[in-house]
């Protein structure tokens, strides 16, 4: 995919759309997420699956989150891996509720949880292209490994406690595979915004263990990238040190504009447990000059290294549940 002002990125093949073969180190690992929201509803989800076949005997890593004027939906679940979890096309949770396939012409998101369930397709109108390597290199491979972050549309049916809404969303799609160390992160940002097939960004920072600060970030507009040369993003942090409420990001493009994008939660803040390091990911309505779309700002702050759990979530959902929210936003 052509870079405004020479170059390209990487774009990977229609086969990498389908489980890997796994490595051997304890920490490979390969997920897939979807985060969609349809602003007329004010009905979204947030869904990831990960395989984890070296860790513990075989792992599943789950977040599954439904948002919804029916009530808010939050899960997250560390399960064993079964025999049948891994499909040719896809990957399943270990306890069949969540499951991910490419059927060779578009991805496809099926979940059944208790009082919740989607089936999703997902328009891919973003290339899955992989921005990640091109600074802070060694960091950002040795904790991403392959990566794609991909604006899209997605479409379907989510039915929350029997009401079935027909889905019409804008969302984002992210797939990595390889060696991922979660205790290599002690903070990190990302960030994204998609309001239609021809505009779209993301950004993301990390802070390592190895005392390095990350930062890239990207846009795609009419079909080509846009790289940014300056990255800055910050959080709206509340009380308890790390629920975020949104927050503001500002890149330099290379071309020199400035993307200066704020984002405003539609729901409270979901806190999910990835090994030893909790993410915060506030579901937004974004906001870029004149265009509004949908969008993440997600945070973590594990500077403790993972010794020390949170008992406190001041404006954002920690335990598995149903919690009756209204939409922050209309």
């Amino acid at each position: 995919m052509d870079i405004v002002g020479g170059g390209s990125v990487f774009v990977y093949p229609e086969s990498d759309e389908i489980p890997h073969k796994p490595g051997t180190h304890e920490n490979w690992q390969e997920s897939f997420v979807i985060i969609f929201y349809d602003q007329q509803q004010n009905v979204g989800g947030m869904f990831r699956l990960g395989h984890e076949p070296n860790y513990q005997g075989g792992k599943s890593q789950i977040f599954s989150n439904v948002f919804s004027p029916n009530g808010v939906f939050h899960r997250t679940a560390h399960l064993p891996l079964k025999p049948g979890n891994r499909l040719p096309n896809g990957l399943v949770s270990g306890d069949d509720t969540l499951r991910y396939e490419y059927d060779g012409k578009n991805i496809l998101w099926t979940l059944n949880d208790k009082d919740v369930s989607a089936k999703l397709k997902v328009d891919l109108f973003v290339p899955p292209i992989d921005a990640h390597k091109r600074e802070g290199e060694a960091n950002a491979v040795s904790y991403t490994g392959a990566h794609v972050d991909a604006g899209c549309a997605i479409t379907g049916t989510v039915t929350v406690k029997g009401k079935t809404y027909k889905i019409d969303a804008l969302g984002i799609r992210d797939h990595g595979w390889g060696t991922r160390d979660w205790n290599s992160l002690l903070s990190h940002r990302w960030n994204w915004g998609t309001f239609d097939k021809n505009n779209s960004f993301v950004v993301q920072s990390y802070l390592t263990t190895s005392n390095q600060l990350v930062k890239f970030g990207w846009v795609i507009r009419d079909g080509k990238v846009i790289l940014g040369n300056k990255v800055e993003v910050l959080a709206l942090i509340g009380e308890d040190g790390a629920t975020n409420f949104g927050g503001f990001t500002r890149m330099t493009l290379t071309t020199g504009e400035v993307v200066e994008a704020r984002f405003e939660p539609h729901y409270p803040s979901i806190a999910s447990w990835v090994h030893q390091t909790i993410c915060y990911d506030s579901l937004c309505r974004v906001t870029w000059g004149d265009k509004v779309g949908v969008g993440v700002f997600e945070t973590s702050c594990n500077l403790q290294g993972g010794t020390l759990k949170p008992t406190v979530y001041d404006g954002s959902i920690g335990p598995d549940g149903w919690y009756d929210y209204q939409p922050l936003l209309d």
